[in-house]
């Protein structure tokens, strides 16, 4: 019988430094890995991973934990949501939910779930799906590739659906509240939101079902009455955010991570078509435009976008929509001209190497607007000038980086002969705020740590990845040198440890952790991840010694200059004291003399 926690079973089956390599590129850094905090801006990478005891901390931002947490952070979601996800991810089967557990969320999620499975075996299976599976036939999509993205088939009866998610033992209020029904207008009850519909499940990334998008069968259109909407969506529930939701980004994102570039297409079938024809790395939009969060899910996996909208007026004006928010996050952002047909779906049934060629050759956006903005223009003619800049200037004005924005007024500059002062200064009034998403405030920056704290910090990170400085250390200063108690205590157990070793003529690393308290675990593992950033494996010897004897001198110069403060303020105490003699002076200003003399030996 397996005595481990469902917890620890996933921790134990999952690889911290695989998982989070999927949302941020880590690098090696000494027996740990690092990349640029995910969470907050920076410049110089902070965020350290540990494989080995499976945490990783940030220390720009403070951020820490484990494979939860971190899930946690990226997706927003909770704990219950986090662990049936990776419970999932780790083939770890979840016998017992908690009923405190099951919140309304989790119960939506086990709806959608079991509700796509019973829709995928309806197109299957049943007679009431043919015309389905013949229309699925007609565009070329094979069984397998039906079954890879569980498409599904609602049947025409208003009320099958939700009998079915009702015997399976969800109440009308987890239906209704996962978006499968609609109210009643008249009486009470609920109807089916989805009916004579094909059902495409659209996934969050991590594979989960939070909603749906349904096609009308044209073969179960009524006569003489209202035709419905093509396609209809799962509406805004508690799982499901259109604005936040790419199709089949859970399939494509390995595949994007690898060609380092995503392909965005406008629906459903484009998407499955490239799929299907061995073009993964592919991305359908929920809606006509790419939001902040589609663009920060894409970013996790590849900071170029590739876009491939229809070639009619709707998707050339959605293509302009579309690349708004790419830009100002600095993306690169390229747009895909297809050869023929008005679709991808169309190009990849006459002809999949065509579809290849297409994506590779993927223009840079700018160039394609420019070309767009400047074709069978006049640029000698005033009228053609202004009609150039006001195309282009709306879009240079969304570029969030100032170097390409400043390039691409120079050569729009070059195009009309107008100067570039003169171009920035007619720049739509929304470009200051081209450095930020809208609907987005920058986050405030995290407290700046007390330099001192910073240096016991790295001076404690040094020992524990070079314990032969501990000896040399252990002689210069004492424990209260260190800022933080936690540093003080840690700074005692180091030293311990290594009194007790040097007799063995053995400082393993390995040694020293049993060695270390349990509640100093965590900070000690974080020092060690600090090791790896601040001291990176080429650092010569004799410069990590001169990193010591400065920051050893540092927190000596720190505690005198305490000192020294202390002895000031009461030797102004003292001469405000009417009562106070010269002899009583006279202590306090020899000790001032000696703690100068010591910080100037300090200088």
């Amino acid at each position: 019988m397996n005595s481990l926690s469902p917890v620890e079973e996933i921790k134990g089956r999952l690889d911290i430094v695989d998982l989070i390599g999927e949302y941020v590129p880590l690098k090696v850094a000494g027996m740990n890995w690092k990349a640029k905090c995910p969470f907050h801006n920076e410049k110089t990478p902070s965020f350290m991973v540990s494989r080995d005891r499976g945490t990783w901390h940030c220390f720009g931002c403070a951020r820490g934990g484990d494979i939860f947490s971190f899930v946690q952070e990226m997706e927003g979601t909770d704990f219950p949501e986090t662990l049936r996800t990776l419970a999932k991810r780790a083939g770890v089967q979840l016998r017992q939910v908690d009923p405190k557990l099951q919140t309304q969320k989790t119960k939506a999620l086990d709806a959608l779930r079991w509700v796509s499975r019973y829709w995928h075996e309806v197109l299957l299976k049943s007679s009431e799906a043919k015309d389905a599976r013949d229309y699925l036939n007609s565009r070329g999509i094979k069984l397998e590739t039906i079954e890879d993205f569980m498409i599904g088939y609602a049947v025409g009866s208003g009320e099958a659906t939700h009998q079915a998610l009702r015997k399976k033992g969800f109440s009308d209020d987890d239906i209704f509240q996962a978006g499968l029904t609609i109210k009643k207008d008249r009486g009470v009850g609920f109807f089916d939101r989805f009916r004579h519909r094909i059902m495409f499940p659209i996934n969050d990334v991590q594979g989960n079902v939070v909603g749906f998008s349904g096609r009308i069968l044209e073969s179960k259109l009524e006569a003489n009455k209202p035709v419905p909407a093509k396609y209809i969506n799962t509406p805004q529930t508690l799982v499901y955010n259109k604005s936040g939701v790419l199709y089949a980004l859970d399939k494509a994102k390995r595949a994007i991570k690898s060609a380092d570039r995503a392909v965005l297409v406008e629906g459903q079938m484009d998407c499955i078509s490239s799929h299907q024809a061995e073009v993964r790395n592919v991305v359908g939009a929920t809606g006509t435009a790419l939001t902040t969060e589609q663009v920060k899910l894409l970013k996790r996996y590849s900071n170029t976008v590739a876009l491939a909208f229809d070639r009619d007026t709707a998707g050339a004006q959605a293509t302009i929509r579309g690349v708004e928010q790419a830009l100002r996050a600095q993306m690169n952002v390229r747009i895909i001209r297809l050869p023929f047909g008005k679709d991808p779906d169309e190009v990849i049934k006459r002809d999949v190497a065509a579809w290849s060629k297409a994506v590779q050759d993927a223009e840079p956006i700018m160039d394609y607007f420019f070309t767009e903005a400047t074709a069978g223009k006049d640029l000698h003619n005033i009228d053609h000038k202004k009609t150039v800049a006001r195309f282009l200037l709306p879009i240079i004005a969304k570029v969030g980086d100032q170097i390409e924005q400043t390039h691409y007024l120079q050569r729009l500059g070059d195009l009309i002969r107008v100067d570039e002062q003169s171009l920035r200064r007619s720049l739509p009034s929304e470009r200051s705020a081209a450095q930020q998403p809208a609907g987005e405030k920058p986050p405030p920056p995290p407290p700046a740590p007390d330099r001192y704290h910073q240096v016991s910090e790295r001076l404690l990170a040094l020992l524990i990845k070079e314990p032969r400085f501990i000896g040399q250390t252990s002689g210069q200063i004492d424990p209260e040198l260190f800022i933080g108690d936690d540093y003080m205590a840690l700074y005692k157990t180091i030293v311990l440890w290594y009194t007790q070793q040097q007799l063995q003529q053995r400082h393993d690393l390995a040694d020293l952790l049993p060695s270390v308290e349990t509640e100093q675990q965590e900070r000690f593992t974080i020092l060690n991840l600090l090791a790896d950033r601040e001291f990176p494996e080429d650092i010569s010897s004799a410069s990590l010694e001169n990193e010591l004897l400065t920051m050893v001198a540092t927190l000596k110069k720190h505690r005198l200059s305490s000192r020294l403060r202390q002895l000031e303020a009461d030797l102004r105490h003292l001469e405000q004291d009417p009562n106070s003699t010269t002899a009583s002076l006279t202590p306090l200003l020899d000790e001032v003399r000696a703690v100068t003399e010591q910080m100037r030996d300090l200088t």
